[in-house]
């Protein structure tokens, strides 16, 4: 069945999800590098980040929970950052654009992505929201790829045909997780050229060759 629809994750594929750059614009001059590492590894390595994008608790329960476990002249501009990153975030331009003329030569525009809550604050810097025609985020339905449940979300939810989708992310597992479910994929790991090169061997055709 040809392809008609094509479902895009976000971080490191839409968009440029860099935790490390975003610490750096929020701690003083005068932190050093193990603060940065530390204050990173805190906010967004570990166990209740997962659970924010799970949807499990909410983000006055994980900052309750995590700036304890930083030392006091960190904790000030930790929180600044937790509740400020996304005005940071960048869009990548190629993956984006690339979206903009899938819609225009009649796909449809899906995104699937692990994410908190706070994707609702930022989603308008992406240009890709302008145009999609669905989207499922782990917080809001509590399941988080590569569980198939999120997967199977998404078709039940806009009556997609798998073996009509193409995915694009940049997490082994969870393209593992989408062939399974015979969906037709692409990991996004090694540039905008390997990926257009998948959708035109998938049959996918937006622009003259």
């Amino acid at each position: 069945m040809p392809i008609q629809n094509i479902i895009f994750d976000m971080g490191q594929v839409l968009l440029d999800y860099c935790p490390e750059r975003y610490t750096k614009a929020f701690l003083p001059d005068s932190a050093g590098t193990d603060d940065c590492h530390l204050v990173t590894h805190v906010l967004f390595g570990g166990k209740t980040w997962q659970q924010l994008d799970a949807g499990q608790i909410t983000e006055t329960e994980a900052i309750h929970t995590l700036l304890p476990q930083l030392p006091p002249h960190l904790r000030r501009p930790a929180r600044e950052l937790f509740y400020g990153w996304q005005s940071y975030i960048r869009p990548i331009p190629e993956t984006n654009e690339l979206a903009l003329e899938l819609h225009r030569a009649g796909y449809k525009i899906y995104i699937l992505s692990n994410t908190g809550v706070r994707l609702h604050v930022y989603s308008f810097r992406i240009p890709a929201f302008q145009i999609m025609d669905g989207a499922v985020y782990s917080a809001d339905v509590q399941q988080v790829k590569p569980d198939p449940a999120i997967y199977q979300t998404l078709l039940f939810r806009y009556s997609l045909q798998a073996e009509e989708c193409f995915f694009i992310d940049d997490n082994p597992d969870n393209i593992a997780a989408a062939k399974a479910l015979g969906l037709q994929t692409h990991c996004f790991q090694h540039g905008y050229r390997a990926l257009e090169t998948d959708l035109h061997r998938a049959g996918v055709q937006w622009k003259e060759q």
